[in-house]
């Protein structure tokens, strides 16, 4: 079975439940409440990237993750290919 990982950089990630911020306002919630608009707070749903802190929704299996780099690559070397041959 592939290991889940973030689809920004195919790196291990957490729960923004656990350290997230507000809903509301993307603010430290203290107590319940958030510390900007002094609401009662939820995190924000979704993950953290713990390379780059990339916020996402869903996470990818690891070879999903590197067959999308596999392919930016070869369209990055296509486009280059088409930009030098014109």
């Amino acid at each position: 079975m592939s290991q889940l990982v973030s689809p920004c950089c195919g790196a291990d990630y957490t729960d923004n439940k656990d350290e997230g911020g507000s809903f509301c306002c993307n603010s430290e919630i203290k107590n319940g409440l958030c510390s900007e608009c002094k609401e009662h707070a939820e995190p924000e749903e979704g993950f953290v990237c713990e390379k780059c802190e990339e916020f996402f929704e869903d996470s990818i299996e690891e070879h999903e993750y590197k067959q999308q780099r596999k392919e930016s690559h070869e369209e990055d070397r296509a486009d280059a290919k088409r930009k030098y041959n014109e």
